[in-house]
């Protein structure tokens, strides 16, 4: 038999560890299991266990595994059943970048681009793109590049100077440094590399690897996208380790800027009342905003 929940808390008895589990409905589980096992108290299982009759009836677990170490399309079907995700599933999300990345016509960004994101798409598909500031969910990370590549589409049709091929990439790219950056896809925390270097060093840093393997090194449009990334935060002060000067990698700080903050206005101003304000908000400097 199987039941899928998160571990609540645990006590010990007998040489037995005895887990309180509840499931997406709410129920309640206790499963019991022989100590010397590892898990961990607020993750997501799945377990398989028996029933063993006797005075009181028990429920021993047989295996159990991480729900976050499942198959990639079970494991994201599981998460969204028990956290918050984007509003556009794996499968979806997958084919709007696919068909980004058919859009781009230079094959040294082409090339580039298609591997990283094919080195890292199951993070890609399911982190989140931060802890806390802005698409803080599950699927987070590719629905935010998806809509910049969305914003992109508009600006780039009044804007023709624009290299189509360097903005849709870097949008791509942009934050792939998030997939070394961030912990997971559930709890999200900063690992050590992305505390001492961050995803926009990171994300240059996977650029120029796999420029190497593909035998790009010291290109165009390596260098390029490298500045791309490692300005897309504009400023010193926001994170950027220089200021942005091409006009593509302006332009991706614009639209980047655009997404993480109105992507956050609008889940705040759909819980607030038409005639009143938000509460502050973090990623517009804690300004208030009034809802018409």
């Amino acid at each position: 038999m199987q039941f899928i929940g998160e571990i609540k808390a645990v006590n010990t008895s007998d040489g037995v560890f005895n887990l309180v589990c509840i499931n997406k409905d709410g129920e309640q589980m206790n499963l019991k299991l022989d100590q010397g096992n590892k898990f961990e108290v607020g993750e997501l299982y799945m377990f398989d266990y028996e029933i063993v009759e006797g005075e009181r009836k028990s429920y021993w677990i047989k295996k159990y595994t991480k729900v976050v170490d499942l198959p990639f399309a079970e494991r994201e079907e599981h998460l969204r059943e028990y956290y918050k995700a984007s509003p556009i599933e794996c499968s979806t999300a997958r084919h709007e970048i696919e068909s980004y990345i058919n859009k781009l016509s230079n094959p040294i960004i082409k090339d580039i681009t298609t591997h990283l994101i094919k080195k890292y798409e199951e993070k890609f598909f399911i982190y989140p793109a931060a802890s806390k500031m802005h698409h803080a969910y599950i699927g987070g990370l590719a629905y935010h590049s998806i809509g910049m590549l969305h914003l992109a589409d508009g600006i780039i049709e009044n804007y023709p100077y624009l290299n189509k091929d360097y903005v849709y990439a870097g949008i791509m790219l942009h934050d792939i440094g998030k997939t070394i950056e961030l912990t997971g896809a559930v709890h999200t925390e900063y690992s050590l590399k992305g505390q001492l270097l961050g995803h926009l060093v990171l994300g240059a840093m996977e650029i120029e690897a796999m420029a190497r393997e593909l035998g790009y090194e010291d290109t165009k449009e390596v260098l390029m996208l490298c500045h791309m990334l490692v300005s897309h935060h504009g400023i010193p002060q926001y994170g950027a380790c220089k200021k942005p000067m091409t006009a593509e990698a302006l332009v991706l700080w614009y639209i980047d800027t655009i997404d993480s903050k109105f992507r956050v206005l609008g889940e705040v101003l759909e819980n607030t009342e038409p005639g009143t304000f938000t509460e502050p908000i973090g990623v517009i400097d804690r300004q208030k905003m009034y809802k018409l």
